[in-house]
């Protein structure tokens, strides 16, 4: 009987938790990575959530990337590795570098007036994205 309340306990928490995340579904513009303005860059972020998978996907100013995440508690992610598209762009290597390099960081997500932040363990917004209207 303890298993079964463990257990249920659990799927409660799991359950509630993913949907505290379901408002962050959408397509976003970037509009700056670790404080520098980079809006005029086209970078965008797309998150799709559903009961069997969650994606992140989007360019990142030169080449277009994807990957999973995961929702351990609340606004808690957890990143899976990223594929992208393989592209040189000499002007905005710079610029996907230091965008790939912030994502890889991301442990939080906050949604608050159309503006996402994504932010490190410690709460430090590393990029803000503006919600788009599909």
């Amino acid at each position: 009987m303890k298993a079964q309340i463990l257990i249920f306990s659990l799927m409660v928490l799991t359950i509630t938790s993913c949907k505290e995340l379901e408002d962050i579904q959408g397509s976003y513009n970037v509009t700056t990575v670790d404080g520098e303005d980079l809006s005029d860059n086209g970078i965008t972020i797309k998150i799709e959530m559903s009961k069997t998978e969650n994606r992140i996907s989007g360019n990142n100013g030169c080449n277009q990337y994807s990957g999973t995440f995961t929702n351990p508690e609340g606004s808690m992610v957890d990143l899976g590795p990223m594929m992208g598209t393989k592209m040189y762009c000499e002007e905005t290597a710079k610029i996907e570098t230091k965008y790939m390099s912030q994502l890889s960081l991301v442990k939080r997500v906050e949604l608050k007036n159309d503006v996402l932040r994504l932010m490190d363990e410690d709460g430090n917004v590393l990029i803000k994205a503006k919600k788009t209207n599909e």
